[in-house]
């Protein structure tokens, strides 16, 4: 029957891709300072993480995440940013951990630039709610900037960290 030759081969392929984000995620956790990369962080680490918060959500019977396409997004953008517009609000010495980054398109990433996180919810919301699944739980989890700078980001990152480690 070649449907059973078919899903034989896409399941060693999807195996094999698997794999292959896991070795990434492996040597990602052996860098030194590995949570504070900032930009540097690969973006294959950014897209296996959506991938699992996909996978995730696909298995639970109140999904929030069926919209959302895997495309090609080459930017890693800061939720609360590197620099403050004109000192509007405090500048953050943690800016580059990795709950703070997601990645985007480099084209959204420009209209990002320096706002807080409410004002690029209130401003960008469609681009957000077309963005990565990382963006939009960040997004979901900042009611304003002291929050997510003071607890939030920290929580959310203990947990992305968790579920890509279960994987290792």
């Amino acid at each position: 029957n070649s449907n059973g030759l078919i899903n034989e081969n896409i399941t060693k392929y999807d195996e094999r891709i698997e794999a292959i984000a896991i070795n990434e995620v492996k040597a990602f956790f052996e860098r030194e300072n590995c949570l504070e990369l900032g930009t540097d962080t690969p973006h294959v680490i950014f897209n296996y993480l959506d991938y699992l918060l996909w996978d995730r959500d696909r298995k639970e019977s109140n999904r929030k995440y069926e919209n959302f396409v895997f495309e090609f997004r080459n930017s890693v953008e800061h939720w609360y940013p590197q620099k403050p517009s004109d000192g509007t609000f405090e500048k953050w010495d943690e800016v580059n951990r990795f709950g703070n980054l997601c990645i985007i398109q480099r084209n959204v990433n420009s209209k990002f630039s320096n706002l807080a996180p409410e004002s690029k919810m209130s401003t960008y919301k469609p681009f957000i709610e077309k963005g990565s699944i990382k963006l939009r739980e960040m997004a979901a989890r900042t009611s304003n900037s002291g929050e997510w700078r003071n607890s939030e980001c920290m929580k959310f990152e203990s947990e992305i960290i968790e579920l890509l480690k279960s994987k290792l």
